[in-house]
């Protein structure tokens, strides 16, 4: 017997013959429902045992690429940081600055979209001019 029929039994509950057929009924179904839920606990455990090593390697790349944005970021090139520290004593004329560099134009516009794409130095109304955060790159890398 099964638990539902152990029940009435334990209460001594008497049952005509069609229920006590239909508490078998249910007794199979709970016992069929039990067997269902150890296959999916079961089941869930593999589940978790493969995610769990996923979701450390998703954390291991998304510190590696924090780590790899962080040094990125570090120091400019020896040129990038000549041209900004030019631009930071107040030179205009990026020619001149890529003249007084010995630079190729092509490569002096090239550092100067880096510097324009990590907010080192902007040209509003085309004044030519070091950002604060620019100025600060100069002072905490000791190159002023």
């Amino acid at each position: 017997m099964g638990k539902v029929a152990n029940f009435f039994n334990a209460q001594k509950i008497a049952l005509a013959i069609q229920q006590k057929q239909q508490m078998l009924a249910l007794d199979k179904e709970f016992e069929t429902l039990e067997s269902k839920v150890t296959v999916l606990q079961a089941e869930k455990l593999n589940l978790e045992a493969q995610v769990n090593p996923l979701k450390r390697e998703i954390e291991r790349l998304q510190n590696q690429v924090k780590e790899t944005d962080s040094q990125d970021h570090l120091r400019l090139a020896e040129f990038a940081e000549k041209i900004l520290l030019a631009v930071a004593n107040g030179q205009q004329d990026r020619e001149r600055i890529f003249a007084s560099l010995n630079i190729a134009k092509i490569i002096g516009d090239y550092l100067f979209d880096i510097l324009y794409e990590r907010n080192f130095v902007s040209n509003e109304f085309t004044v030519l001019s070091a950002t604060p955060l620019g100025r600060a790159y100069l002072v905490e890398n000791n190159l002023v």
